[in-house]
């Protein structure tokens, strides 16, 4: 499979080299365009920067990413000019050549140091811009992990009313909760793009994080831009928009673990460009977990004991390139490229650690060409206009044929019947499309209008060729999606209002058991089409300086993904009966964040959640000797909740952390029964006002750390970091359900890290070491699923930005 991965890699890439090559400007022209990012001494990109050509007034204001772009220049040497008040000036000559754009590259602009009538003035950064939006967002800024070895995910989930859930080491499953919502309730994206189709192999958990800029964790309302059925919550990956650099990564750890990545971007001054990022991982994951150890004679289960996991192997590679154009006159942006990704996983157990395999394993690939345009003031101006588009390629294979039984010492012994969990050969085949549009016109000033349109469809066939005559082999299945959207925007300096309404679809087939345990058992194909309408609206505002409030509502609505109704063939079972699921969301908050003189910064910020959801997606556990999972419906659930954090930096070190409760009950007064034996209708619910099992409601993060300049040699950074994580001990089931001593919990628990890194030749080069779970405690995301102890690892890392 991975051969023949690097083969389809090989031959996209060709097909995308001649397509490039090929394209021809038809005019030349006598003016040509400039354009570039304004970035801080970080390499953070510097919003409403003014750059201007000296002696005219003609030039452009940077974005929030610290991009900007001048038209229709008249060819010849000019000189830019670069300003920004708090910044020390820059001036730069350049060549403008007719029917190009020249790229100036990144223009590092330096804070001044002196005071400025005892006021201090600060340009913003992209990530500080976004959190003054109107929306609950925290922003991730990624160049402060770029030395870390710990993934992307687990970097999210130290924010505030975030929390990674994971089955157990590198490449086990995983999700994200984010107040209370979690799975597919958590929409990802990628620059804007929905990550759906892209394939297990090409997420978080294997996703370098040298490869973003930062991540935005939306934690309410959307921006329109994101077309999709989030129901409460959702993380954008912010990639890189460095327009020439090279960051390469190795680092290896405990368990035999090992991370390869690049990462890197050229841009030519005719405007070719090329970006791309490459990983590959590979882990035993043969940590030691605390178990009981069955006896395979007998069947009887003996003491506990600390023994090593002796099949959980990880590996992953892929790919993400496009290459392209950028800066002309008839489009800013326009690239090809090939998502390209394989994974093979040997599952050791199943939904708890009472199952214990040896020889199944999982193998997932996926190849998704993408195309991506946009172009500013199209037509008319102040109209923009992007697109993107996929079509997917993605498949997993399961393997579990051996007629054994395993316990936790790696015995085994031979049973009757094939397959440890259930007799599986099987390929599962989806054929993915997803087409994006958006289209934005500034009507004034402060007016804006913004449509998006995100449509996707899927294609499935699945065969277990270890039970050939099984009826579903081969029968297909379909999942279709589109969600509209429409959205108005007011931006003053002091506050500003989002208004949105949204139309969701969707249209499935599949098949389903009818009669089961009858003589008039079997399988039948049903179909249905369901619409929803969802709206809502967000405000924030500035009543003095250094203060926001934010406030958001929405009627939210999310359709059930492709895994929740088809399963996934092996642990997570089918339910072609679900429904969408609906919420009304609201967030209250106001934060506080203050630059001293000195360049110490203090944020404090506290938000309010409530949720109010009917035909609540909720996954399920059977607690059994082959447990299993899936998703069902339920009825009805209220969620409140509150979150805080406070953080203090300077020059020398940081502190702070955040605080999370959030209380989400079962709000059904009753339940439907329908198919009983003694007839249908509506009965008490006995789980009534009850919390929800299986979810964390209360915890806590918090960090240090601490920086050194020129240790050793000149222009070194020397950091020191400690962060620890807590989770306070939750039900598996309801909490009011049985006697208080037959009730299963995920425990308390508290993870310490502890880091150090060196970075010298201003950045070129660093050596960074971790120390993860420094106590070796039992940790638990889940019932029964103990993830790493005590884990060493050492980073090394060099990159080059060309200014």
């Amino acid at each position: 499979m991975f051969n023949l991965l690097k083969h389809h890699i090989k031959c996209v890439a060709l097909i995308l080299i001649l397509t490039i090559t090929s394209l021809r400007v038809g005019a030349q022209m006598r003016v040509g365009n400039i354009e570039g990012r304004v970035v801080g001494a970080e390499g953070e990109g510097i919003y409403a920067a003014m750059v201007i050509i000296a002696g005219t007034t003609q030039g452009a204001a940077t974005d929030v990413d610290g991009h900007f772009i001048i038209r229709n220049i008249a060819a010849g040497h000019i000189t830019l000019e670069v300003k920004l008040l708090g910044y020390t000036n820059r001036t730069l000559s350049v060549d403008v050549v007719a029917g190009h754009s020249i790229s100036t590259g990144d223009i590092v602009m330096q804070p001044i140091d002196k005071e400025l009538n005892e006021v201090q003035v600060v340009g913003k950064s992209a990530v500080r811009r976004q959190q003054e939006m109107a929306f609950a967002v925290s922003v991730v800024d990624m160049s402060m992990a770029y030395n870390s070895t710990i993934s992307m995910g687990n970097i999210v989930g130290k924010e505030s009313s975030v929390r990674v859930r994971e089955d157990g080491g590198m490449g086990s499953n995983y999700s994200f909760s984010i107040n209370g919502f979690s799975g597919n309730q958590v929409k990802f994206f990628l620059d804007g793009i929905p990550m759906d189709n892209f394939g297990s192999s090409f997420s978080l958990s294997t996703l370098p994080s040298n490869m973003a800029e930062r991540i935005d964790v939306y934690k309410g309302v959307l921006p329109v831009e994101l077309g999709s059925d989030a129901l409460g919550g959702a993380i954008n990956i912010v990639s890189r928009r460095n327009a020439n650099y090279l960051d390469a990564s190795y680092s290896f750890g405990s368990f035999n673990t090992h991370k390869i990545n690049i990462s890197g971007a050229y841009t030519s001054e005719n405007g070719f460009s090329l970006r791309t990022t490459l990983y590959a991982n590979y882990s035993d994951n043969d940590y030691k977990v605390n178990v009981q150890i069955v006896d395979l004679a007998t069947g009887a289960k003996g003491g506990y004991r600390k023994v090593r996991r002796f099949a959980d192997a990880f590996r992953s590679l892929g790919t993400w390139t496009e290459l392209g154009v950028v800066g002309k006159p008839w489009a800013d942006r326009l690239l090809v490229g090939i998502i390209a990704s394989a994974s093979e996983n040997k599952i050791q157990t199943g939904a708890t650690m009472d199952a214990v395999y040896g020889g199944i394993v999982s193998v997932n690939h996926s190849i998704v060409p993408t195309l991506r345009y946009s172009k500013d003031d199209i037509f008319i101006d102040g109209l923009s206009l992007s697109l993107f588009g996929t079509y997917g390629a993605v498949g997993t294979e399961y393997t579990d044929t051996l007629a054994r039984r395993y316990n936790w010492l790696g015995e085994w012994t031979e049973t009757t019947t094939r397959g440890e969990f259930s007799l599986s050969d099987s390929k599962i085949g989806n054929r993915e499309w997803q087409a994006v549009a958006t289209l934005s016109y500034i009507m004034t000033e402060h007016q804006s209008l913004t449509a998006n349109n995100s449509f996707s469809t899927n294609v499935r066939k699945s065969r277990n060729d270890a039970v050939p005559d099984e009826p579903t082999n081969d029968v297909e299945q379909n999942l279709t999606k589109n969600v509209s959207a429409l959205g108005y925007k007011v931006n003053f300096d002091k506050w500003n209002l989002l208004a949105f309404l949204k139309n969701y679809h969707l249209a499935n087939s599949t098949y389903k058991q009818f009669d089961i345990f009858t003589d008039n058992e079997r399988w039948e194909k049903v179909s249905s089409t369901k619409n929803k309408v969802g709206y809502g609206a967000a405000l924030t505002f500035f009543p003095i300086a250094d203060v926001q409030i934010k406030s958001s509502y929405e009627q939210a609505c999310r359709m059930p993904e492709v895994n929740e109704m088809f399963g996934d063939g092996l642990i997570q079972k089918s339910n072609t009966d679900l429904k969408p699921e609906t919420s009304r969301n609201f967030n209250i908050g106001a934060g506080y964040s203050r630059v001293f003189r000195n360049g110490q910064r203090l944020s404090v910020d506290a938000n309010f959640i409530y949720r109010n959801s009917e035909d609540f997606i909720r996954k399920g556990v059977s607690v059994s000797s082959n447990p299993t999972t899936s998703y069902d419906n339920l009825g009805k659930v209220k969620t409140r909740g509150v979150e805080g954090g406070v953080k203090y930096e300077s020059q020398f070190f940081h502190v702070g952390g955040d605080v999370t409760f959030q209380d989400i009950v079962d709000d059904a007064r009753t339940v439907k029964v329908t198919g009983s034996y003694v007839g249908s209708g509506e009965t008490e619910n006995v789980t009534y006002g009850q919390r929800l099992p299986n979810i964390p409601y209360l915890f806590a993060n918090g960090e240090f750390g601490v920086r050194f300049s020129n240790v050793g040699l000149q222009h070194s950074v020397l950091t020191l970091d400690y962060n620890c994580s807590y989770v306070h001990e939750y039900f598996l089931s309801f909490p009011g359900l049985g006697s208080v001593s037959s009730k299963k919990i995920i425990p308390e628990q508290t993870n310490h890290s502890l880091a150090v890194g060196y970075t010298f030749s201003d950045g070129r080069y660093s050596i960074a070491g971790e120390c993860n779970n420094l106590t070796d405690a039992e940790l638990y995301d889940n019932y029964k699923l103990q993830k790493p102890g005590r884990s060493f690892s050492v980073k090394l890392r060099y990159f080059i930005n060309k200014k």
